[in-house]
C-alpha cells in the first residue's frame, strides 16, 4: 500500500513533534511539518499531502488564510483544523465554508486524533 502524506502546520514545534510521533506509530505515514500558514501553502504545494492537520492562530499567516490559499491550489485538498479555541471566529469559518472537513480541539487526545484521520484521509485502512 502506498504510504499516505500528512502535513501537520503549528506554530509550536512539540505539537508538531508530538502528532508525527503519534502518527508514526499508528501507521506508516509520510510526515512533513510547517510552522506558519505562509510555509504551509509552500509545503503544500511541493508535498501534495492526502491530509493537512491545520493550526488556526500563527504568525505570517493564519490557518483561516493558508487553507483558502491551499483550497484554490487544489479544491479537493483534505484539511483538519486544530484550534486551542473552537469557538475562534475563523475556525468556525473554516468549517462552515468547507475549507476544512473536521475540527480538533487542542490538546488533541491520540485516540480522536488516530478516529479523525480514519474517518477523513482517503482509503485509510480501517
Amino acid at each position: 500500500m502506498e504510504q499516505k502524506k500528512i502535513l501537520i502546520v503549528d506554530d509550536e514545534q512539540f505539537i508538531t513533534e508530538l502528532i508525527s510521533e503519534a502518527l508514526h506509530m499508528e501507521g506508516d505515514f509520510d510526515v512533513e511539518r510547517a510552522f506558519n500558514g505562509q510555509e504551509a501553502v509552500e509545503k503544500y504545494q511541493s508535498f501534495m499531502p492526502d491530509l493537512v492537520l491545520m493550526d488556526i492562530e500563527m504568525p505570517v499567516m493564519d490557518g483561516y488564510e493558508s487553507s483558502s490559499k491551499i483550497k484554490s491550489i487544489n479544491p479537493e485538498a483534505r484539511i483538519l483544523v486544530l484550534t486551542g479555541n473552537p469557538g475562534d471566529s475563523r475556525a468556525r469559518r473554516t468549517i462552515s465554508e468547507g475549507i476544512a472537513v473536521s475540527l480538533l480541539e487542542k490538546p488533541v487526545r491520540l485516540m480522536d486524533l488516530n478516529r479523525t484521520i480514519r474517518e477523513n484521509l482517503p482509503a485509510y485502512p480501517q
